[in-house]
């Protein structure tokens, strides 16, 4: 029963395959970054608004949270649907998917996926381009 489960699971998951391309994937992956990060500041301010009970503090915090929680979930489907045409293995999607608990670690962890994805295009376009 067990290993009919793990079938059933594993094959679902490898149905995932290519429902984006790559370009795709990956700049719907830059912008929930990006907006992760835009969440992430809009509940520090709401937090920072309830903290010192400014003006209309538990009113602001709840529509904060409420976005930051509608922005976390486009991260981690973005995430979980497109980690596959990325080319990305577990450890990496494993990785997306903790970073965003951290304040402003889905930036953080774009900035260093950009920072491969450039490496290895250089690695691809030079490996002695001169022949003569």
């Amino acid at each position: 029963m067990l290993g009919h489960i793990k079938h059933k699971t594993a094959h679902a998951y490898h149905k995932l395959d290519g429902i984006f391309t790559d370009r795709e994937a990956w700049g719907l992956f830059k912008i929930a970054a990006f907006v992760e990060t835009i969440g992430w500041t809009l509940l520090i301010i709401g937090i920072v608004f309830d903290e010192f009970r400014w003006p209309h503090h538990s009113a602001i915090l709840a529509v904060s949270g409420s976005i930051h929680g509608m922005l976390y979930i486009f991260y981690v489907f973005i995430v979980f649907f497109g980690h596959r045409s990325m080319s990305w293995g577990i450890w990496r999607f494993i990785v997306a998917e903790l970073v965003s608990i951290v304040p402003y670690g889905a930036l953080v962890f774009e900035q260093w996926v950009a920072y491969k994805r450039r490496s290895k295009s250089q690695e691809a376009i030079s490996p002695e381009v001169i022949a003569d």
